[in-house]
């Protein structure tokens, strides 16, 4: 059960930060990943202090029950517990400052873990810089508890952790190198959108062919301005609504854009992220940054720095981890260059949500299309898994197969001999791009025979989804 407010002079010497834990995360958990928690509170506790938090407003007795059962039958040792009432003026933030001020230990190593997977970490006092993108409470968001794990143990002073490796990455991008960033929608192999010579470094590192165009990163409107000739009204439109966030805008170039970045075509891809840590690296360094996803051209996005060293690890100066990536799939990409804006790409903006703004637009271009290489992404074979995967209308038929790898949407009652990932048990589309990549890299890495999926009704961000499927697939159902 929780020891409340328990004093161990032993344990407050040797260790200085604390692990504050959100209670929801012990009831929301559903039977499979209470084991991963398991496991990942047991390799913290021998280096943090866990404190659980409650909030005593409206409080459940039979709650308390319940994660107190989970607790000791778990082994996990509660050092205290934080009350807090959210109705309160004081922040949960303020109330986490106070506890780590009163109990000798250190605020800006401790950390917040809450439901969802969920990481946030503090900084002391405000950034001096009022133009930052970073907030004193910076909150990451992951994939597993073993992700959570590795992170927390890597970043000893969280906040100082991820402010330096901005700084070095923005250092970098000036000087002309490659850094490694997260987004909110894959992570990205950035440069200098203006230095030619640094652009080319990204197509050596991704083995990218020079036809395939990149898109441009920026963290302010008035960043992009000066690399587009035009901005139509509709356009103005989209970037009131969606920016930051997963939507690529592509416009005729300025000047300031080489060609290499926009494979000789006289229109350039611009977007605005939706992710602190990648806003902060652009407007640190000055430069607006070109970056198309960071792996090797052709295969699964990366949606973890994890995910980004398997394949372009030594090919560029640094990496920022920045957890792992909340939408999942690639930014929408629409283009204004003709009469009716037409959608290149389907991804984190759907169709619908655009044309409540502005009204009909056209769908995105039949693959054997002369302006193919118009955007990223267009490729018939693309997102794709070593391991063969294949489009099926029945996932059962592959049942008793131990050598085939399922892809799930939904719940099924079905028994897989081989291994499963679901892309969300409660049918999310929105959940299912999310773990989409990361789903697939994990049975990718099980040296089966195939990988067999089903698609995702035709609605929403499913039809983003699917586009990556069927583009990760066409190989073998080519065949």
């Amino acid at each position: 059960m929780v020891n409340k407010n328990r004093t161990d002079n032993n344990i407050e010497r040797q260790k200085g930060s604390v692990i504050f834990l959100e209670k929801n995360i012990f009831i929301d958990e559903t039977s499979s990943s209470s084991m991963q928690l398991i496991l990942a509170l047991q390799k913290l506790q021998k280096k943090y202090l866990l404190v659980l938090v409650i909030e005593s407003e409206n409080e459940d007795p039979s709650l308390d029950n319940q994660v107190n059962s989970f607790l000791l039958q778990s082994k996990i040792d509660i050092y205290s517990t934080l009350e807090w009432v959210q109705s309160q003026e004081a922040s949960l933030r303020e109330e986490i400052k106070n506890f780590c001020k009163v109990n000798g230990t250190i605020f800006q190593q401790s950390l917040l873990i809450q439901a969802n997977l969920k990481v946030t970490f503090f900084l002391e006092s405000p950034l001096i810089e009022t133009e930052s993108f970073l907030s004193p409470s910076l909150s990451l968001y992951f994939h597993t508890y073993d992700d959570i794990v590795s992170w927390i143990l890597s970043h000893p002073i969280p906040y100082q952790n991820v402010l330096t490796s901005l700084v070095l990455g923005a250092k970098i991008i000036q000087e002309g190198g490659l850094v490694a960033f997260p987004t909110e929608t894959v992570y990205g192999l950035g440069s200098d959108a203006t230095n030619e010579s640094a652009v080319k470094k990204i197509f050596t590192a991704k083995k990218r062919p020079s036809y395939d165009p990149l898109i441009v990163h920026v963290s302010h409107l008035k960043e992009m301005l000066p690399l587009v000739k035009e901005l139509p009204e509709k356009a103005q439109i989209l970037i009131s609504k969606f920016w930051p966030g997963p939507l690529t805008i592509v416009l005729p170039k300025s000047s300031l854009i080489p060609d290499i970045v926009t494979s000789t075509f006289p229109s350039v891809a611009i977007r605005m992220p939706n992710n602190p840590i990648a806003l902060e690296l652009i407007r640190l360094s000055g430069k607006p940054i070109a970056a198309p996803s960071a792996n090797l051209f052709g295969y699964t996005s990366p949606t973890t720095a994890q995910h980004v060293k398997q394949q372009l690890g030594g090919t560029y100066g640094a990496i920022i981890d920045g957890g792992g990536c909340t939408v999942g799939i690639e930014s929408t990409v629409i283009s204004f260059l003709e009469e009716t804006p037409r959608i290149l790409r389907p991804g984190g903006i759907d169709q619908k949500a655009i044309e409540s703004c502005i009204g009909k637009v056209l769908s995105q271009r039949e693959e054997n299309d002369e302006n193919l290489s118009i955007s990223p992404g267009m490729m018939p074979s693309h997102y794709a898994t070593t391991t063969p995967l294949l489009i099926v209308d029945n996932l059962n038929d592959y049942a008793t197969r131990s050598d085939v790898g399922v892809l799930l949407f939904g719940k099924s009652n079905q028994l897989f001999s081989g291994p499963v990932e679901y892309l969300s048990l409660t049918g999310d589309p929105k959940e299912a791009a999310k773990k989409l990549y990361q789903a697939m890299r994990k049975l990718d890495g099980l040296s089966l025979s195939l990988l067999v999926a089903t698609l995702l009704p035709e609605t929403g961000i499913g039809v983003a989804v699917n586009n990556r499927l069927i583009k990760a697939a066409f190989k073998e159902q080519k065949a």
